[in-house]
């Protein structure tokens, strides 16, 4: 997968066994999308929750190079 990561894994969704998806994609160099997906039988995928991330300023974030406290 070019440009983002997929990561998979075994579960279970109340007492019923479920494969797990895990896919980061970088959009472009300050966007970034997660998405989780689960997969009862295998074979079809239903995503179930996405997270959109954009890079935060560093100058209105960081002070000296170390995060700002609030």
């Amino acid at each position: 997968m070019g440009g983002g990561a997929e990561f998979y894994g075994p579960d279970e969704d109340a007492g019923r066994p479920v494969a797990v998806r895990y896919r980061w994609t970088k959009i472009d160099a300050d966007h970034a999308r997660w998405e989780q997906a689960f997969s009862y039988d295998g074979g079809a995928w239903e995503t179930n929750w996405t997270a959109d991330f954009t890079r935060a300023d560093p100058a209105s974030v960081c002070e000296a190079g170390r995060p700002k406290r609030q």
